[in-house]
This record gives structure tokens, C-alpha cells and sequence, in this order.
């Protein structure tokens, strides 16, 4: 019960002011966002799965929702099923922005025809040993825990179905709404990260109707 009352002491605070929820943080803790993720740990407000069938968050509270690589992680009957309780606890007029791996660009990358990256590029970066195209884009569809991959096209059909309006694909560190809280928000590689870095992301926010 205390980590119950601890969430409800931690949503009051936010009353008063932007109400923003960042799921799936991680070690990216933002400042002046509500930060949780499915293990407890440093810098995480309060433990939240967002693959359990109810959330147990408040209807109509949030301005936004945030989540950086975190939806492919998760099967996509999950996924459908969280982002119709992302809606549900978004005010009207709220927005949800992800970022998440682009199964084309990731294609396009690893076979030499993407205009924006190049395989060299990523093996600059590789961090888990030994490194090949077909190692990368193998790591791309099954490593870290990686569930189900979309294109902006599909993941804009499964925001629509769920019920969400105006999906729009964003440029990192912009967005399409007018909420300054969600510009400047792709941090996990650093503040000055090359271009390329972003090629094989989809970066997306999409609307609760008013």
C-alpha cells in the first residue's frame, strides 16, 4: 500500500501544473515528467508495466505522454491494448509522442540505401562486440528485448484504431503540437547527437480528440 500512496501524494503534486507522464524511462530521467518504467530503480517515480490490462493511473489526467524505444519491446496485442489506455488517461487535446526503430529505414540502412546512413556509421557506436551488417540488423529485430518492429504507416494505423487523431511523423527534438514540454526531448544519445544517429527511428505524436 505505501507505493500506492506514495504514486497518489507524487499525481497531486502535479496538479497545478503541465502533467506529463514518460513511460518506459529507463536511466533517461526527465525533469518536471512523472518518470516510470516496469522495474523500480534509480530515478524512476514508481513502478509501471504498461502491459498490464488496466493502468493504474487516473482517466483524463495527462497533457502528454512520452515514450523513447520503448513500444517495440512489447507484442503488439499489448501495444494495441496500451496505447487505448494511453488515450483513456490523456486529457482531451493531449498528445503522445514515441520513438521507435523504423523497420524500412533499418532495411534500407543495412542494405546500402538509406541517403542518410551507412552501415559504417553504427559500427562506430556498436557497443556489444563483435559487429557485421547481418549482426546489426539481426540486433535490430530480436536483441534488447525488441518484441515487434513498425513503419510510421502501421503504427499510424494502430494509433488511429485505438482512437487517437492527427498522427504526424516529427523531426527529433521538434514536435508538431504546441507543447513546448515535448521539443528537445531525444537526449539518450547525448546533446549533440551526428544525424544520422536518428535515420532508422520513427519519431511520431498523435492527438486525444478535444
Amino acid at each position: 500500500m505505501r507505493k500506492w500512496g506514495r504514486k497518489r501524494r507524487l499525481l497531486r503534486l502535479k496538479e497545478d501544473t503541465f502533467k506529463g507522464l514518460q513511460f518506459g524511462c529507463g536511466e533517461y530521467y526527465k525533469s518536471g515528467w512523472i518518470n516510470v518504467d516496469f522495474a523500480n530503480g534509480e530515478g524512476i517515480d514508481f513502478v509501471l508495466d504498461i502491459t498490464d490490462r488496466n493502468l493504474p493511473l487516473p482517466s483524463g489526467y495527462f497533457d502528454a505522454l512520452y515514450g523513447s524505444e520503448v513500444i517495440e519491446h512489447i507484442e503488439l496485442a499489448q501495444a494495441r491494448r496500451f496505447l487505448r489506455e494511453a488515450l483513456r488517461i490523456l486529457k482531451p487535446g493531449g498528445v503522445l509522442r514515441m520513438t521507435t526503430p523504423d523497420i524500412i529505414e533499418v532495411c534500407k540502412i543495412y542494405l546500402g540505401r538509406s541517403p542518410e546512413a551507412s552501415m559504417e556509421n553504427f559500427r562506430t557506436t556498436w557497443l556489444e562486440g563483435e559487429f557485421s551488417p547481418e549482426i546489426w540488423i539481426n540486433a535490430m529485430f530480436g536483441a534488447w528485448g525488441h518484441k515487434h518492429l513498425y513503419t510510421f504507416e502501421s503504427l499510424s494505423t494502430e494509433l488511429l484504431a485505438a482512437g487517437f487523431i492527427n498522427v504526424r511523423r516529427c523531426a527529433p527534438q521538434e514536435t508538431g503540437s504546441g507543447m513546448e514540454q515535448l521539443r528537445n526531448l531525444e537526449d539518450r544519445y547525448g546533446p549533440n547527437p551526428p544525424a544520422w544517429i536518428f535515420a532508422p527511428v520513427v519519431i511520431l505524436e498523435a492527438d486525444k480528440p478535444r
